[in-house]
């Protein structure tokens, strides 16, 4: 999610500004819980290492995509995955463009 919404796919790029979070839970259910997650760039294969955040942080809830994106690059990988298994499968890979992932 960014800023509490849904992360919309083709609007999300290194331009975007607010909060990261990830959830678990749904329409179905009547309220959504966050879960702790990782984040880090992936560039030509090789993760990147992010100042302060080189060692990461299992009780993250949160993450401003400014600290990210100021150290991203056009075609930059950006990987969430959520730090517990029992979260559910929380991953995502996406693929940092100008207009869009």
């Amino acid at each position: 999610m960014l800023n509490g919404k849904p992360l919309d796919y083709g609007e999300f790029n290194m331009a975007s500004i607010g909060k990261l979070t990830v959830s678990k839970g749904g329409a179905a259910k009547s309220q959504t819980i966050q879960v702790p997650f990782y984040v880090y760039l992936r560039r030509n294969g090789n993760k990147v290492l992010l100042p302060r955040k080189e060692k990461p942080d299992p009780k993250q809830l949160e993450v401003e995509t400014s600290d990210i994106f100021i150290h991203a690059q056009p075609g930059d990988h950006l990987i969430i995955e959520a730090v517990n298994k029992e979260d559910g499968a929380v991953k995502r890979i996406l693929k940092l463009l100008g207009g869009g992932c």
